[in-house]
């Protein structure tokens, strides 16, 4: 229990802070899924091989949590995603917060549409922070083609953006 307590004050900030990109700033889902993504580790980790890096391993968990919370949530609500803002003539800073948030969900919205390793490698990247060694050795591919996937994941996430919603990053 002592070496699961050292993992989890050691790991616990990398994995929240991915969760946190991935939930698109939600603190309360952070927290939860963070919980969960421990719970979680803590019932596997007798099944903890070490073929990857204790942080890459949370992370892949924190993940499959987070997808498992996605279809729970699709299910419920019956496919219907909805994102409600208030826009007025109040003031440009609630327009301005609106932009940025809807912004952010169609960048989210192309990078689940992305096929694999692209989606999984610019998760990583952009979610975790992780190092292309770190997505590589998690990956089974080399850091380089890491780099380049990330890069041209990167390259037409920039072409959407301007292309269908007439964004320049």
């Amino acid at each position: 229990m002592e070496l699961f307590d050292e993992i989890y004050r050691k790991y616990q900030p990398d994995v929240t802070r991915f969760l946190y990109r991935l939930t698109g700033f939600d603190t309360q889902l952070t927290e939860e899924l963070t919980q969960e993504t421990f719970y979680q580790a803590y019932l596997s980790f007798p099944r903890f091989r070490g073929e990857c890096t204790m942080k890459t391993w949370l992370c892949q968990i924190a993940r499959n949590v987070y997808g498992k919370h996605i279809r729970r949530e699709i299910r419920q609500r019956g496919i219907t995603n909805q994102l409600a803002a208030e826009t007025s003539e109040t003031g440009s800073d609630i327009r301005e917060d609106f932009e940025n948030a809807e912004q952010i969900r169609h960048i989210r919205q192309i990078i689940s549409e992305m096929k694999e390793p692209a989606r999984t490698v610019t998760e990583y990247r952009l979610y975790s922070e992780m190092s292309y060694a770190e997505i590589a050795e998690l990956l089974h591919i080399r850091e380089g083609t890491a780099a380049v996937i990330f890069n041209r994941a990167k390259a037409k996430i920039r072409q959407r953006l301007k292309e269908e919603y007439g964004y320049e990053i």
